[in-house]
């Protein structure tokens, strides 16, 4: 069998061709931009005043002058006046332009008004205080979010601030998740003493929607018929998909013998590592095929290692795992790498780690509040730090 980073590798391997489509901004939330947004005009746009206050020529200042008659009231929103005499200020409002022939702004708290006259009590001590001027951030068809970004609420408020309605984006994978057995039943069903419900399924969907993407369903019996006609149809229908279950050893386990009869390529089957050991990966001319080992920690456990950083990179966002101290004390395998369920919370400034701990890879109940899973390598070693890949 293979090591977990030799599977990584070979997933790593298969690409998708996704394309891009263009959406409405309001629909763009946590989508992969297919584009730069560009600036469509200097910013800001115009010397934008960043006080409350009065509006003056700074050589007045310099000249001695202290008291100001105040000509008029700019707000923000209207047309820039103009100075008349440098004797003169205009009172103006944070946001607004800056009035033609003033180029500094004294704010409301340094200066006492009385009578229509601004007296200055706090000297400013440069020329262009307060005021933020054109084209300083940046200049006109400058990339303000590059292609590839994931679109966050800062990314819709630039492309709502440059008039973008709509957005290039690549397009999200069309995903099948699919259980299977005939011992399976849908979770609205009470189940007999000899079935269980569908769970699976609904926590796969639920970590793809993490990173944004949608999937449809579908349960498959343990019929090798049934399985080769659903699965030739979802082949011609879908970009990526993730089964659960069929994978094994058993006499019902007709997942890889199926996948082969329909052209679907198998690049491994089987990983040296606990749980998830059976899982099997490969791909067919424009399809992606998972098939995860039924046990629900099994099948979180090859979700979180495998299939959410492939598609990670699929979509062009970063990786997300990284390296995490436990404190509690960990017994490697032997040969196996192990895969233990985590709750990681952040605390102040450190991640708090908690190993959750469980009766094998059938126990789901023992999941709640997991986050993801680190990866122990096999062997003796005394380390606290550990790979740890987030669910979602």
């Amino acid at each position: 069998m293979i090591t977990p980073s030799q599977a990584e590798a070979l997933i790593q391997q298969s690409e998708l061709s996704l394309g891009e489509e263009n959406i409405s901004l309001h629909l763009a939330l946590n989508r992969v931009l297919a584009e730069d947004l560009l600036a469509d005009t200097d910013l800001p746009p115009f010397n934008r005043v960043m006080m409350d206050g009065i509006a003056l020529n700074y050589r007045a200042i310099e000249s001695g002058l202290r008291s100001f008659t105040i000509q008029a009231m700019q707000r923000a929103g209207e047309a820039p006046l103009t100075l008349t005499s440098d004797s003169h200020c205009i009172e103006i409002m944070t946001g607004g332009v800056c009035s033609i022939g003033c180029d500094t702004v004294v704010p409301y708290e340094h200066i006492r008004i009385e009578n229509g006259i601004a007296h200055i009590e706090i000297i400013p001590n440069a020329v262009g205080k307060n005021i933020h001027l054109k084209g300083s951030d940046k200049k006109q068809g400058n990339v303000l979010a590059e292609k590839g970004q994931r679109i966050g609420p800062a990314e819709i408020g630039i492309a709502a601030s440059i008039g973008k309605e709509s957005l290039a984006v690549k397009r999200f994978p069309r995903v099948l998740v699919c259980s299977t057995g005939d011992e399976l039943v849908e979770i609205q069903q009470t189940p007999l003493a000899h079935q269980i419900r569908r769970s699976n399924v609904y926590a796969l969907k639920a970590a793809l929607q993490g990173i944004g993407i949608e999937s449809s369903d579908l349960h498959l019996p343990d019929n090798a018929e049934e399985l080769r006609t659903a699965l030739h149809s979802a082949l011609r229908s879908f970009d990526v998909i993730l089964l659960s279950g069929g994978v094994s050893k058993g006499k019902f386990d007709l997942l890889p013998e199926v996948l082969h009869d329909l052209g679907v390529t198998s690049v491994f089957h089987g990983i040296a590592q606990r749980p998830g050991k059976p899982m099997w990966f490969g791909s067919s001319q424009k399809t992606v095929v998972f098939a995860l080992p039924g046990n629900p920690v099994s099948t979180l456990a090859c979700a979180a290692r495998y299939v959410l950083p492939w598609l990670r990179t699929q979509l062009g966002l970063e990786s997300m795992h990284s390296v995490i101290q436990i404190q509690d004390i960990i017994t490697p395998h032997e040969k196996l790498t192990l895969f233990i369920p985590v709750r990681a919370t952040q605390a102040t400034s450190m991640m708090q780690t908690q190993v959750l701990r469980n009766q094998g890879s059938g126990d789901f109940s023992s999941l709640s509040g997991m986050t993801g899973f680190i990866e122990v390598e096999p062997g003796a070693h005394s380390t606290v730090e550990f790979r740890y890949f987030p669910l979602g």
